[in-house]
Parts: structure tokens; sequence; C-alpha cells
């Protein structure tokens, strides 16, 4: 990897990370008080979180992997994968006591995409956004610190 192409990546997976911690502020502002509507609008914003952080990880494994197997788990695999230092290629980009957390994220997501008839529960979706809240609070970190190990790698 060059310079551009690091310097590419750091502006989407930044962008990617912005637009993970605003969904996020969004779904925990738009919980409130659990309602119907109060819950469809947070599940939007954690589908929409999630979907970024996932962007973050294709992102890196399509420019250091160069295949996404399109498996039926492919997602759990991805999230597996990014947990995974790869010696001499890249380094692990979630470090490994946060993938609970996002695999909550996930599996959350599956089922508001997957469902064809979804009860939304305060309780459940108050143990999603704890989770939600876990990552957004370490992925600048994570994030950072795996940028900043491929450009020491480049010096």
């Amino acid at each position: 990897m060059d310079r551009v192409d690091l310097a590419s990546l750091r502006a989407e997976m930044l962008a990617d990370t912005t637009a993970f911690v605003s969904a996020i502020e969004l779904a925990s502002h738009r919980f409130g008080s659990g309602t119907g509507p109060e819950l469809e609008s947070a599940t939007f914003h954690l589908t929409r979180a999630y979907n970024a952080l996932e962007q973050i990880a294709l992102r890196i494994a399509r420019r250091f992997e160069n295949h996404i197997d399109d498996d039926r788990s492919w997602h759990a695999e991805l999230i597996r994968r990014m947990s995974l230092e790869i010696p001499g290629v890249r380094p692990r980009l979630f470090p490994l006591d946060l993938c609970d957390d996002i695999q909550e994220l996930r599996s959350f997501r599956h089922v508001v995409v997957h469902a064809y008839d979804l009860t939304l529960r305060a309780d459940k979706m108050k143990i999603v956004l704890n989770s939600a809240r876990t990552v957004q609070e370490a992925l600048p970190k994570a994030v950072e610190g795996f940028l900043s190990a491929l450009e020491s790698d480049l010096t």
C-alpha cells in the first residue's frame, strides 16, 4: 500500500466512523421512553450504524485480502477476520473484547433486515443499545490504531 492508497483508506474509514458514531447518538436519542415509534426510529439508526461499521471492515478486506467469500455466514466471518492480525499483511482492526458487542449489533441488524413480522421490545433494544455504545466508544480508537500501524509500516 502506498501513501495515496493509505490516505484514501484513512479518509473513507474516518467518514464511516463518523457515520457510525452519529447513528448511535441518534439511536440513543430516538429510543426515548421506548414507545413503538421511538423503537422503530432507534432501530433504523442502529441498522445504519452497523452498516457503517461493516463498510469499514469491507474496505479493509477488499484492500488486503482481495476477496469476500459470499456464503451465508460472511457477515459474522468478516467480524472474525477483522479481529485477527495478519502478520506482514495488516494489523487487527477490532480488539477481541469488542467482538461480542459487534456481534450483538450484527445479529440485531440481521433480524431487522430478514424478519417479516417483528415486534420490537424496549428491554431487548436496551441490550443492543448498550452494545452499540460500547462499540461507539471504542471504534474511533480502534480505527486510529489500525491506521497508525499501517502508517508506521510505510516508514
